[in-house]
């Protein structure tokens, strides 16, 4: 920490974003790169007109799919949704049409673009935490995160993912240049909602993070400002909640039917002692106890049948998989036990490597993947103090917001705080499918959290230090 002191901030800030650059690059675009294969999502990018060149059997889960070639009948428009990730991959789609006349697209050309607009994000962070106190530490600890492979490996595909996780570094910084302003100006909060409409609209299961961006956007308008941030604010929290239910409601009925067919048969079926009964509690044929486990896409599950019955879809929706577990609390903790062994790998079963590297299928890349031990080997281990820590820490911030202590960075760490959480409990009862992979955006936040926690424990630390060096002093 001394010596990271003793650098000047504008070229310790150069060193690490240039170290990010580098690490990301290495990992992206130099052969063997990093990536991560299809598991079938990439068909959603079918609209730009591009498909994978390798379609072989075994390519799907197991190898990165290096090359697109122009295919129209890739497309199953019934999983289409629009998403701000069309913004990114699309650029280096449209990007190939232009430089290669509409030849193949490597997939390092998306990689590149996501890594340019992350590194934009980046520094735009690195920037605005640049007045704190324990700012080196903080870009050290930002550094071994944002170059781990579990978070560098998505770049180098079609997944949703790297919206989420670009657009979130955006709103992050935005959300601490405005805690740290004296006054908030209109063009802030503008800016402000933008990253946070991009953010909501880069995956369905953003939707209701969406809820709390607006109610924190609205409470940004009563902090010092003018009348017009005021009515700014209003604007930007009708915009955000009107993102989060455009983005819901548009979400594609053949996802919505999935996720609620997974979580009746996967996890309550499947993780009860006695399918039968709650068959019946909720009002269904016990019969259908034998197909307890099955998700919808397993083979031979009856999930068409049971769409095309209005099984799902109309007697049993996702409002009706609320109401079951809200009358069975002891059943959620049992299904979040079930979840937590793997709820904070960074790293979903696909795998990492083209199949010109010479990897067994499925294999992941062990370089730069130092945070995501620590997230398997330690923070896996104390999952269930972490679930109860992160809402603790929202009664600790409340008691120092009464006291008037740093009031807007609390109310900004509770929100954190409170996404984390709403994220968890999204991918966790929302989906019974694929949970590592959608639990991303949980672990990107707890990051975030554990990063800001260390923030402020080394912040306090040094304010001890330098209070008892100047009491000292004659």
């Amino acid at each position: 920490m001394m010596i990271l002191a003793m650098i000047r901030p504008g070229l310790l800030r150069s060193i690490v974003l240039a170290a990010a650059a580098l690490i990301l690059s290495w990992q992206l675009l130099v052969r063997p790169i990093t990536g991560i294969a299809d598991n079938g999502d990439f068909i959603r990018m079918g609209r730009f007109g591009y498909g994978p060149k390798d379609k072989s059997p075994d390519a799907k889960f197991n190898y990165v799919g290096a090359k697109y070639v122009p295919d129209p009948e890739y497309r199953y428009p019934a999983l289409e949704q629009f998403s701000s990730e069309y913004f990114l991959a699309g650029a280096a789609l449209y990007a190939t049409r232009a430089i290669a006349n509409g030849g193949e697209m490597d997939i390092r050309l998306v990689g590149l673009v996501h890594l340019l607009a992350f590194l934009i994000a980046l520094e735009r962070l690195l920037r605005v935490t640049a007045r704190f106190r324990a700012a080196p530490l903080l870009w050290m600890g930002t550094l071994v995160v944002v170059t781990d492979a579990g978070y560098a490996a998505y770049f180098n595909s079609l997944y949703a993912e790297p919206a989420s996780y670009i657009f979130f570094v955006f709103l992050l910084a935005e959300s601490i240049a405005i805690c740290c302003a004296e006054r908030i100006s209109r063009w802030q909060v503008a800016l402000w909602c933008v990253w946070a409409v991009l953010f909501v609209f880069a995956k369905a299961q953003n939707a209701p993070l969406g809820i709390l961006l607006a109610a924190f956007s609205l409470r940004m308008g009563w902090w010092p400002a003018g009348r017009s941030v005021r009515y700014a604010a209003v604007v930007v929290s009708v915009a955000v909640s009107s993102a989060a239910a455009i983005d819901y409601v548009t979400s594609p009925p053949l996802v919505k039917w999935a996720n609620t067919y997974n979580m009746l048969f996967t996890v309550i079926l499947g993780e009860s002692k006695n399918p039968a009964a709650d068959l019946r509690a909720l009002g269904l044929n016990p019969e259908l106890a034998k197909f307890a486990g099955t998700g919808a896409w397993s083979p031979g599950a009856p999930f068409y049948d049971t769409v095309e019955s209005g099984l799902i879809g109309k007697r049993v929706t996702s409002a009706t998989i609320a109401g079951f577990f809200l009358s069975h609390p002891p059943r959620v903790w049992r299904h979040i036990g079930k979840v937590l062994p793997q709820a904070f790998s960074l790293r979903p079963p696909y795998g990492n490597f083209e199949r010109s590297a010479g990897k067994p299928p499925g294999a992941h890349s062990r370089s730069f993947s130092l945070w995501s031990r620590f997230h398997e080997r330690c923070l896996r281990r104390i999952g269930v103090i972490i679930l109860i820590l992160l809402p603790s820490s929202l009664a600790v911030g409340a008691l120092a917001w009464a006291r008037g202590r740093a009031r807007r960075r609390i109310e900004a760490f509770a929100l954190l705080i409170a996404c984390c959480l709403a994220a968890f409990g999204v991918a966790v009862f929302g989906d019974a499918w694929d949970n590592i992979k959608h639990l991303f955006l949980f672990n990107l936040l707890l990051d975030a959290c554990l990063i800001s926690a260390l923030g402020m424990i080394a912040t306090a630390a040094l304010s001890k230090k330098n209070a008892a060096r100047a009491a000292a002093k004659p």
